[in-house]
């Protein structure tokens, strides 16, 4: 077993949140705008997106980013796929409404178990990328 320094754990007894309180606004606003407020919510992530996208902590640029960029993208993703199902089998096909539900249900719950993630990323100071629609993590 080899000692390498590694960054420092927080103590979870002794903090409650040692995350940046915007990241952690951030996450909780994408998961806000998935479940509870969802115009509202992406509204109000990115105001705070615009207002502090050049922060001086990473981890608060990160997770800002992160969520803005991955709500535009999975939203469009979510309302082009289930369009286009709609407009090729038709709303009066059953089928249709059976594929465009199960595929809006999936991914939409797929969403908010990343936004999960991406809360306990940023409660715990970490940075983190949504995978396939979050842009690359910028290095610092």
């Amino acid at each position: 077993m080899t000692d390498t320094p590694t960054a420092k754990q927080p103590n979870l007894l002794k903090e409650n949140m040692p995350g940046p309180m915007l990241a952690v606004a951030a996450e909780a606003l994408f998961l806000a705008n998935l479940m509870i407020i969802p115009v509202l919510g992406f509204v109000l992530m990115v105001v705070l997106w615009n207002k502090h996208k050049h922060h001086e902590n990473p981890i608060v640029r990160n997770h800002l980013q992160q969520t803005v960029f991955t709500s535009i993208w999975g939203g469009a993703i979510l309302v082009g796929v289930s369009v286009f199902v709609f407009v090729l089998g038709g709303l009066d096909n059953p089928i249709s409404w059976v594929v465009g539900v199960l595929y809006f249900v999936c991914v939409h719950a797929a969403l908010i178990l990343l936004g999960v993630i991406g809360l306990n990323k940023a409660i715990l100071a970490q940075k983190w990328r949504y995978p396939i629609l979050g842009p690359v993590i910028e290095e610092d």
